[in-house]
């Protein structure tokens, strides 16, 4: 066991979890081209671009909140009613403007959210739908942001979270050699324990996409789970029903599936190639916009390199 000995937190570095989650749509975007194993490479080179650690997103999804937006408004004087009501004041302005949207972009979008996949006869509209939705999660994100400064309990549990991982990091070549001697599961043990995207190729073919990495529990796990809202527990309590679909606890829950890395290296090209041509993101565009997005992420991917 490490000590960080920062405020007496402990980090247990033994105890830790390997995860190997599907990034969602990534075969919604990449269903109509052939990635081959380096087109696919480039791809990944985008997403060093990102300098947050994704792993911070799971360990807080790891500690009860499904939305991994409370640890942003965490302090002493709140409570979760008042973070969730503080949540809903962020989400409501996006919950209206996704009301003006076109009949089919909504039911895409509601479709996106809450299965992962896109109704028949909207397949039109499925980027342009997470274009939108990548422009909210990012105004979202913002705003906590700025939310954030000056709450002390939400720093604190922010740096205790990345103090642990890089701890952990620090220790992985030991745990897994020490593990792989009695490693039961069929899992194999990442060689880093670093976020890492691991293709499947058929024919050299991307078919599937796997991201792994290895986290710990979060220092400060009670604490947050005293701010978390009912609605956005995970998992969701059993007498506390779903979130109504489109609504704003609805989006505030859901909306975090758009910023995974890869999915979002997607978005840049895309949103490059719009920014280029002076397209914006508008419901009056949407034709145009599929037409640009297919035409971006084909000339990315035939590219020579």
């Amino acid at each position: 066991m490490t000590e960080i000995k920062t405020r007496q937190v402990k980090v247990d570095t033994e105890r830790f979890y390997i995860l190997n989650p599907v990034p969602p749509f990534v075969d919604i975007m990449l269903r109509s081209y052939s990635v081959s194993p380096l087109d696919f490479a480039r791809i990944v080179e985008l997403t060093f671009g990102y300098r947050n650690d994704p792993r911070l997103v799971e360990m807080v999804r790891k500690a009860g909140d499904a939305s991994a937006k409370v640890a942003y408004l965490i302090d002493s004087n709140e409570t979760p009613s008042t973070i969730l009501d503080m949540l809903r004041g962020i989400a409501q302005p996006h919950v209206e403007y996704l009301q003006t949207l076109p009949d089919k972009v909504q039911a895409t979008i509601k479709g996106l959210l809450s299965i992962n996949t896109v109704p028949q006869g909207c397949e039109n509209y499925s980027i342009p739908a997470l274009l939108e939705l990548d422009r909210i999660q990012g105004k979202i994100t913002k705003a906590l942001k700025d939310k954030m400064v000056g709450r002390e309990l939400a720093q604190e549990f922010h740096k205790d979270n990345m103090a642990a991982l890089r701890l952990l990091d620090k220790d992985w070549a030991r745990l897994r050699s020490q593990k792989k001697a009695t490693w039961g599961s069929t899992q194999p043990i990442p060689e880093q324990s670093q976020m890492q995207f691991v293709p499947v190729f058929e024919n050299k073919r991307l078919k599937k996409l796997y991201e792994t990495c290895v986290i710990v529990d979060s220092p400060g796990t009670k604490t947050l789970q005293k701010f978390i809202p009912p609605v956005l527990k995970r998992p969701l309590p059993e007498n506390e029903p779903l979130p109504a679909m489109g609504s704003a606890d609805w989006l505030i829950r859901e909306v975090g599936k758009v910023g995974r890395h890869f999915t979002r290296a997607l978005l840049k090209i895309i949103n490059d190639r719009l920014d280029a041509e002076k397209i914006p993101l508008e419901a009056g565009n949407y034709e145009l916009i599929n037409r640009r997005a297919q035409e971006a992420l084909k000339e990315f991917i035939e590219r020579t390199p």
